[in-house]
């Protein structure tokens, strides 16, 4: 097995201006805390077949990735190296709120109908934006390629929360946030190289930030490289981290916060809340590399990697409670407003936001969900998986999906706004009895309903 880290910035050359995604700000960017990236990590398995041969995996620091932006990236990607195909590569946005607008939502600053108005009339307003970035990718790939070196890898998780992460719905409820590695060492036992895997929104910045920045997963990689001497490259994923923010400023009176959520809600959280949780996450992700013993480590590895095209319908749940009204009124607002004009403009936008097909009268949303699998040494029963989802993962489903995972929990990781952004993705009972979450952006309210029940499908039947 082979293995090579690498990065290329993003950051774009006149970003002083540029519309910010992620909060609903009143001004465009006015500065930069910290360069943007595009991270990746290319593996090779000598011992797997046809085009598993090699595993791209790529992380952005940026809000979100349409499936049409995915789709173009990877176009580009096999049109240029044909030794790797679409099903091995796999795109994942870190979302921070600080890095630049993709998809024309937050063009116009402003509140709630300032995104609205993006949504509906923000097309193609970032395009020459994202070519650039799907440059910037190819030449990232020429890197991974030249930085292959032999390697073997072992992975470890643990549950890592000294009061970092607050459930913003549930702030009585504790989350149990999962920190998993993948290490890698050269044939001589020199750790060189980490998948770091945690959960939580990249949030540390407030809305009144005005400032690119990659928020803590780049701090996460910053303090890898700092720890190290600059020996070990790391790349960040984000887990199931939906309904689960950072505590940067609102205490961790987790009883008095479920009484009053305001103040989780409306942190103030600075820089050096960034610096701080980047760092008390590299520490602990080393620590935990660090822990692992050599004779787990492998160098026979064989991947094999599926894609699950996924067809989500807009609909409501039926049901009656006190969000009710509220719910209903927003669905049908989306319904016979938002939706017709975004129909009626998409032919003409060259990177929608959700990949929409109509049949009859009704409105699906075709997304994809990934499953890797990777076989350790010549043990067929030693596997280790990692899978995805198109959106933001609430906790609970998380939590469910990776205990019935074909390898179980403490052998799968589980990465969310991969390859697509459709929703948030939260449990119907969330929406009956508290309400929806960003109705506006999503594309429906019952997402993650579909897609926990399409990943489960897939479980079941998984050989």
């Amino acid at each position: 097995m082979k293995a090579g880290f690498s990065k290329i910035k993003i950051t774009p050359e006149n970003y002083i201006g540029i519309p910010m995604a992620g909060y609903s700000r009143p001004d465009p960017c006015l500065g930069k805390l910290d360069d943007i990236f595009v991270r990746g990590i290319l593996i090779e398995s000598e011992e797997s077949q046809g085009n598993n041969r090699f595993l791209l995996l790529l992380s952005f620091d940026l809000l979100k990735l349409p499936r049409s932006i995915v789709s173009y990236f990877s176009d580009r990607i096999i049109e240029k190296y044909d030794w790797i195909s679409r099903e091995n590569i796999l795109f994942h946005a870190t979302h921070t709120h600080s890095a630049p607008d993709l998809t024309g939502e937050f063009h116009w600053p402003g509140g709630t109908l300032s995104v609205v108005k993006g949504i509906m009339f923000g097309v193609n307003k970032n395009d020459k934006y994202i070519v650039w970035i799907s440059h910037q990718v190819l030449k990232l790939i020429g890197k991974l390629k030249k930085s292959l070196r032999t390697a073997k890898l072992a992975w470890r998780k643990e549950i890592f929360n000294p009061n970092l992460v607050i459930n913003r719905r549930h702030p009585s409820r504790v989350p149990e946030t999962e920190l998993g590695i993948i290490s890698f060492k050269d044939l001589d036992d020199t750790l060189f190289g980490l998948i770091i895997n945690y959960q939580c929104h990249p949030t540390t910045l407030s809305l009144f930030n005005n400032k690119l920045s990659a928020d803590f997963p780049g701090q996460v990689i910053s303090k890898i490289s700092e720890l190290t001497d600059n020996n070990v490259k790391s790349i960040y994923f984000n887990g199931p981290a939906g309904d689960l923010n950072p505590i940067t400023t609102c205490g961790t009176d987790y009883k008095g916060l479920e009484q009053n959520k305001s103040p989780i809600y409306t942190q103030l959280g600075t820089y050096e809340h960034t610096k701080k949780l980047g760092f008390q996450i590299a520490k602990e992700a080393l620590a935990l590399s660090y822990s692992i013993p050599d004779e787990n480590y492998n160098k026979m590895i064989k991947i094999r990697s599926n894609i699950k095209i996924l067809s989500i319908p807009f609909r409501d749940a039926r049901y009656f409670s006190s969000e009710w009204f509220q719910n209903k009124l927003i669905h049908a607002i989306k319904k016979y407003i938002l939706l017709p004009v975004i129909l009626s403009l998409y032919d003409k936008n060259n990177f929608p936001i959700f990949q929409i097909e109509k049949q009859g009268a009704r409105i699906y949303a075709k997304t994809l969900f990934q499953f890797i699998e990777f076989s350790i040494g010549e043990d067929k029963d030693k596997k280790f998986n990692i899978f995805t989802v198109p959106g933001e993962l609430f906790e609970d489903i998380g939590n469910s999906l990776l205990e019935k995972s074909p390898a179980g929990k403490k052998n799968s990781i589980l990465i969310q706004n991969a390859n697509d952004w459709i929703a948030y993705l939260f449990p119907i009972d969330e929406y009956v009895e508290i309400g929806g979450y960003e109705p506006v952006a999503s594309f429906g309210p019952l997402c993650g309903y579909y897609i926990e029940r399409e990943i489960l499908d897939f479980f079941k039947n998984h050989t």
